[in-house]
């Protein structure tokens, strides 16, 4: 029987140790000893592996890809920032009501609805990977309006009446560059020692609401692509 990890589960390892996030229940968590051996061992292709408890806990499932593989996440190391780069972006009246409005649409939303159906829903307004791809446009062609757009963004944000907050800018962001027709994605990190969790919107190197060193210091545990 082959097994992959259950929709709504990533991980990473951080100094040694594996971190689970589960964006179906809105948590992060680690497992025993023992059981971080066994998802370890059947990880690394150990097929013999004793993995019955971890299927038991919903952590593992069946699969029935022989291609399926049980990974950390893979994402581009970030090596720019549109927040050290001089901003081509001016503010605008109507940018100062979309985020406004914007910023309050969605801290209600992670109020009242599950993160899972908040990040389905938000994600799905961006345009389809076609309009959205490097390869389908060169690089400098949609770095500019990533970064006019990402710098708008940011000058209205000021002005918006919550507190900033990395997952509520992050997806209040990702829709906001939805309606410019751009594509960015979500990076989940963690650290250890102590626990810290944190998120930022990423296209390719360029991160578009954090710093380099920042995102740097977490490692990736999911990313929404």
């Amino acid at each position: 029987m082959l097994y992959s990890l259950r929709n709504g589960l990533s991980f990473c390892q951080v100094d040694g140790r594996l971190i689970f996030l589960d964006v179906r229940d809105d948590r992060y968590f680690r497992l025993s000893d023992g059981l971080e051996r066994s998802f370890i061992a059947y990880a690394k292709g150990n097929r013999d592996a004793d993995v019955a408890t971890l299927v038991a806990r919903n952590i593992l499932v069946a699969s029935e890809d022989p291609q399926s593989l049980v990974a950390p996440v893979s994402v581009e190391t970030p090596c720019r920032s549109a927040l050290e780069q001089p901003s081509p972006a001016s503010l605008h009246l109507n940018s100062l009501i979309e985020v406004s409005v914007a910023i309050c649409s969605m801290r209600r939303q992670l109020r009242t609805r599950p993160l899972e159906l908040i990040l389905e829903s938000t994600m799905a307004l961006r345009p389809g990977e076609s309009q959205g791809d490097p390869s389908s446009q060169s690089a400098s062609a949609l770095e500019q309006p990533l970064l006019e757009a990402s710098g708008e963004f940011r000058l209205a944000r000021a002005y918006a009446p919550a507190e900033n907050r990395c997952l509520l800018d992050s997806l209040a962001i990702i829709g906001f560059l939805a309606k410019r027709k751009l594509r960015a994605s979500i990076v989940f990190g963690v650290t250890s020692e102590p626990f810290s969790a944190h998120c930022w919107v990423q296209a390719g190197d360029l991160v578009l609401n954090d710093t380099v060193g920042h995102a740097n210091a977490y490692t990736p545990i999911r990313v929404i692509r």
